[in-house]
């Protein structure tokens, strides 16, 4: 069966330098907990289609398969782990991602497919079993190439897969789903979820490589802290802005001052269209400081953020395509009492990239309701994902929330005793002012 890899991935192999026998060694280095937990992940999967009005109006999950988990056999370099989800065309920012960051990173990679009722029966049709066998080779080949790079991340990597009955339904994209089985593989106490289209500075790599810095931030869990990573993007769009935010990660905290500014280089990150976002951080404090600060949460905070794995809530798998569902993770901490405190020198910086198709639908939906006052149809994605936030936080006012997390996922703990234990948390009810 001949694969067909498009000229961009092509291209990427050929820079990367990666041969048949390295894909073949990268096969053969397989780990037994990472083959046992896969084993344990598909332990209940049967074959589904996943549809557009069915997950929006019936709640019905998505439904992942895990086709391969590859873990690194390099030593950690130190005891702090990022996890990430993607999907598998954007494997090329993963390792953008890597470069910047010499520890241990987690990955849930995604490969949609889409198979109408007519196709394939009961079963993945033929076709589709081509490209699932092309992204598993793909992934193979890119994690032996970051496998052989002593300079770069430690990477765990899961690649799933999902069906689905319309190109419609594909934009269904199981962001909170990804996040949940990448925190699942992390190996160490202290984690952060980082977004794969976000560069980490160098000085966060340095800090972590003490050891004395990771007990700190362990000691600090225990005070249910998040250590917010301050974020930044371009002034550029396009290649000018990669370029850009790649050396926004690279230079001194006193350098990125003199470079930020609206006509400089780099500033807030979303500060131009979302600014809510990220304006609790207090960037001009950060700046004027060499200490850690606390903030108060306000509505719409979504940082990225270090905490340890036993006090990290579950990313809400109800949140799928794009929109609200950070938002509601970071709403979640500070019910669950967190206190948010700002790190005083390592930071993040967006990697500039075009609009996703469901991005620019849930865009145009919001506009759609804000400014023109349409009422949309029972199945648009804006309609439902402005109802979950609304019973998000009526749960959080009352006491009651509870993250929905894949049965699946719950299940595998009762079948690998060495993963860590899921969280058990207890919030207190949040005022309603908060979410004013």
């Amino acid at each position: 069966m001949r694969l067909g890899l498009g000229a961009e991935w092509l291209g990427l192999l050929l820079l990367l330098g990666v041969s048949a026998g390295a894909r073949g060694a990268a096969a053969a280095a397989a780990n037994p907990q990472a083959e046992e937990l896969l084993k344990a992940i598909n332990a209940e999967y049967k074959f589904n289609r996943t549809s557009w009005d069915s997950s929006i109006l019936n709640d019905a999950p998505s439904n992942l398969k895990l086709e391969r988990i590859l873990w690194t056999a390099q030593p950690r370099r130190f005891e702090f782990t990022v996890f990430t989800q993607l999907t598998l065309n954007r494997l090329p920012t993963l390792f953008n991602m890597c470069s910047s960051y010499t520890g241990p990173l987690s990955a849930a990679v995604y490969l949609a497919l889409v198979q109408p009722d007519a196709q394939g029966g009961g079963a993945l049709s033929s076709s589709n079993e081509a490209k699932v066998a092309e992204a598993v080779l793909q992934a193979e080949s890119f994690f032996h190439r970051v496998e052989s790079n002593g300079s770069i991340c430690q990477l765990d990597l899961m690649l799933f897969s999902e069906v689905f009955d319309s190109d419609q339904a594909k934009l269904l994209y199981p962001v909170n789903y990804l996040r949940n089985y990448a925190r699942m593989q992390v190996r160490t106490r202290l984690l952060a979820m980082i977004d794969v289209d976000m560069f980490m500075s160098t000085s966060l790599s340095q800090e972590m490589s003490q050891p004395a810095s990771i007990q700190r931030y362990e000691e600090l869990c225990a005070e249910r802290r998040a250590t917010v990573l301050p974020a930044f993007e371009p002034t550029k769009p396009g290649a000018v802005g990669k370029d850009m935010a790649m050396r926004i990660s690279r230079v001194s905290k006193s350098e990125l001052q003199t470079i930020h500014g609206r006509n400089k280089v780099t500033i807030q990150f979303k500060l131009r269209v979302f600014p809510r976002g990220h304006t609790p951080t207090d960037y001009l404090r950060w700046f004027a400081t060499s200490e850690p600060y606390q903030v108060t949460y306000k509505r719409f905070y979504e940082p990225w953020f270090i905490t340890c794995n036993e006090i990290m809530p579950w990313y809400d798998i109800e949140f799928r395509g794009y929109g609200m569902n950070k938002i509601v993770l970071i709403a979640a901490l500070n019910y669950y009492n967190y206190t948010f405190w700002i790190h005083p020198s390592a930071w993040l910086v967006h990697n500039p990239h075009t609009d996703t198709d469901v991005r620019k639908m849930v865009a145009r939906q919001a506009s759609d309701v804000n400014k023109f006052k349409v009422k949309l149809q029972p199945n648009a994605l804006y309609r439902k994902l402005t109802l979950l936030f609304g019973k998000a936080k009526r749960g959080m006012m009352r006491g009651t929330y509870d993250p929905k997390v894949d049965p699946r996922q719950l299940a595998v703990y009762d079948k690998v005793a060495w993963l860590r234990a899921p969280p058990q948390l207890v919030g207190s009810p949040t005022p309603e002012s908060v979410f004013v």
